[in-house]
């Protein structure tokens, strides 16, 4: 597994984190060192990530030996969004820049994997746990969360870096996609609460609703408040609208691939994935920088540098990257009756 480590002291993050929160969207003269500085530093978080995903991995397919996995390098928009969002947040000290997560099948599942995983014996330090999953988030994401600070004997300017395990159904997940397929469709951070007001209450009261299915309801009559927003919404033919051309993506030359580069273009309905072997993480980076750079002023445009076990996983972890938001639309039809 390719090593990257923190070329930068942990107070020259800091700095060039609170340098692209006031100046990312505008541009200012330090912009380009301080991209290179929070590129590296989200990059050092890669082998921790790989390490603490393993024990994701191992717990969670115990429980649910068809868990699907997956795992993340955080997008810049996303990291200077979170910067502006919460003033008093450091980059230095952000919990999330690398993440890994796991599909499960049921609610009781996720409760099982994160008991195994908190009960086991090891030597990473559990820093945070949030309960999304009882006590959703404002947009309604509900997950279960865990966050560990890497610990080992080989690399010691790794110790201490912050991955966070996400713990979701299979219902949940769906939710989580159909939000970042409509948002990157309608050019809005609907994840993060902004944006149009009625697609946030529809988002909402969708998960209330799919919490409310996992939980055993059966559903006689369609709820009023959930059908009015989605026939005023349209949502049905929106989201069918939504389609993706996947570009570069072959089975046989991706064999051996670790990490994907996926470009989204939602307004001119093109993916592009680009694949690279473990051995190749610096060049992924370089790489993961530059297609951000190029999606910065494209409208709904966004790239992201992730791993999954193999090429067929890619579709199903991430099926926002390419707007299949068919397990949403089956899991909604089980509310609306459709």
């Amino acid at each position: 597994m390719a090593v990257v480590q923190p070329s930068s002291s942990k107070k020259a993050v800091m700095r060039a984190g609170r340098e692209l929160a006031e100046c990312y969207d505008k541009g200012c003269a330090m912009q380009a060192e301080a991209l290179d500085v929070l590129n590296n530093w989200r990059l050092s978080h890669s082998y921790p990530l790989g390490k603490i995903r393993a024990i994701l991995e191992q717990n969670a397919k115990k429980v649910d030996s068809k868990a699907l996995m997956a795992q993340r390098i955080k997008r810049v928009p996303s990291i200077v969004g979170k910067l502006n969002r919460f003033p008093s947040m450091r980059l230095d000290r952000m919990q999330d820049l690398g993440g890994c997560r796991a599909v499960v099948s049921s609610i009781d599942d996720v409760y099982k994997v994160v008991e195994r995983i908190k009960s086991s014996r090891s030597m990473h330090i559990l820093k945070n746990e949030k309960d999304y999953i009882e006590e959703p988030k404002e947009s309604g994401y509900r997950s279960y969360h865990l966050v560990y600070a890497y610990q080992n004997k080989k690399y010691e300017k790794l110790n201490g870096l912050q991955i966070e395990m996400q713990i979701r159904t299979a219902v949940q997940h769906s939710w989580a996609t159909a939000v970042e397929v409509v948002g990157a469709f309608t050019a809005q951070s609907l994840k993060s609460s902004q944006g149009n007001e009625k697609w946030l209450e529809f988002f909402k009261l969708v998960s209330h609703y799919f919490q409310e299915l996992e939980k055993g309801k059966k559903y006689r009559t369609a709820p009023e408040d959930l059908k009015k927003l989605f026939d005023e919404l349209n949502v049905n033919r929106f989201v069918h609208a939504c389609a993706v051309t996947a570009n570069h993506i072959d089975q046989e030359e991706n064999a051996w691939a670790s990490y994907f580069l996926m470009e989204l273009k939602p307004q001119q309905g093109i993916i592009n994935v680009t694949s690279y072997p473990t051995t190749h993480l610096a060049q992924a980076g370089e790489d993961y920088l530059a297609a951000e750079r190029r999606c910065k002023d494209i409208i709904g445009a966004e790239a992201a540098l992730v791993s999954t076990n193999d090429l067929d996983n890619l579709r199903n972890a991430y099926p926002n990257y390419f707007a299949d938001t068919r397990t949403f639309m089956h899991n909604l039809g089980r509310v609306l009756l459709e």
